[in-house]
């Protein structure tokens, strides 16, 4: 029996497995919370998740940035990045909001997540801190002069029409109390020399 390769495979069904591949991450991913957070409580489950994509952004990014040649940086260059992290690929995509050369506002109308947590009853997902250092380490890899800002993510009040909202600048308008790199939102407070 031959072996089938990757390389064989039509377009169309190396994207479907791609979004499969990307299902499965989830999930794994997903239980993996789920059991920590049943035997152990939400905020331990919080607080593991953080030191987890504490290293995956970075990895992920590092892969993502190598295999699409993204050497020049910019926004442009994040935004692609962050459309094909792996988590990205079977979720609901990001809408961008306002997009100039210098800052890119850009939301999640879905949340997987959320939409799941609420159908089981279960209280919302704190995920500002971690979605913070997700895209700061996403930033720092692509594009280091990029700044990330929070603009609306739970445990935030729920707005209407989005789960969360984002904003990459690369110029200084971006308010320094309302960034921080991973490594400040781990550490407590902000790092000192890193």
């Amino acid at each position: 029996m031959k072996r089938i390769t990757l390389e064989q495979l039509p377009r169309k069904t190396l994207i479907e497995l791609a979004k499969m591949y990307s299902r499965n991450w989830q999930s794994l991913d997903g239980n993996w919370f789920g059991l920590v957070e049943a035997e152990f409580g939400l905020e331990t489950a919080v607080r593991l998740d953080l030191k987890s994509w504490e290293k995956q952004a970075v990895l992920e990014a590092q892969r993502i940035k190598k295999v699409l040649n993204l050497d020049k940086g910019g926004l442009l260059s994040v935004l692609t990045v962050l459309s094909f992290m792996t988590w990205q690929l079977a979720s609901p995509l990001f809408e961008i909001e306002e997009e100039s050369p210098d800052k890119v506002v850009f939301y999640y109308p879905r949340c997987a997540i959320h939409e799941s947590r609420t159908k089981q009853d279960k209280p919302v997902f704190p995920c500002k801190t971690m979605k913070l250092g997700l895209l700061s380490n996403i930033a720092r890899v692509v594009e280091p002069r990029a700044k990330v800002r929070c603009l609306n993510c739970p445990p935030d009040p729920h707005q209407e029409g989005f789960w969360c909202k984002w904003e990459f600048a690369l110029n200084s308008a971006t308010k320094d109390e309302d960034t921080m790199s991973f490594w400040g939102v781990c550490l407590g407070g902000r790092p000192k020399n890193l």
